[in-house]
């Protein structure tokens, strides 16, 4: 009598168990992992809308990209360009300060030389 009372018992507590168990996992299934799956389904039509249209996305661009090549070498040519011209110029205003100091040296020279040739200033008539 015991190990029927027994087994009633247990399986019982099964029953008991396994229909907590399937009440949480429904109360779950309502509403944790509903709203999660309606929410990748709102995702799902979006993404499958961006891939019906990827045709229409991917294709300007890659006819772009080599117009978008071509403006680059430009540019870089451009720079290039650039780059010489500065090259140009800084050589040329080294140039031109060596010139002007040669030309400085030369200045004061001269200025030297007159004021040789002029009398001093203690030694000017009418200067007391």
């Amino acid at each position: 009598m015991n190990t029927k009372k027994f087994a009633f018992i247990s399986i019982g507590v099964f029953f008991i168990v396994s229909s907590i168990s399937l009440a949480i996992l429904m109360s779950m299934f309502i509403f944790v992992w509903q709203p999660i799956w309606t929410e990748g389904f709102k995702d799902f039509h979006t993404i499958s809308g961006a891939i019906t249209k990827l045709n229409e996305t991917a294709k300007p661009t890659s006819q772009i990209a080599p117009e978008m090549l071509v403006e680059m070498k430009k540019i870089s040519k451009s720079m290039v360009h650039i780059e010489t011209s500065m090259t140009s110029m800084n050589d040329t205003v080294d140039h031109m300060g060596q010139a002007m100091t040669g030309q400085m040296h030369i200045m004061n020279y001269e200025v030297d030389k007159m004021g040789d040739k002029l009398s001093p200033f203690g030694m000017m008539p009418f200067n007391w």
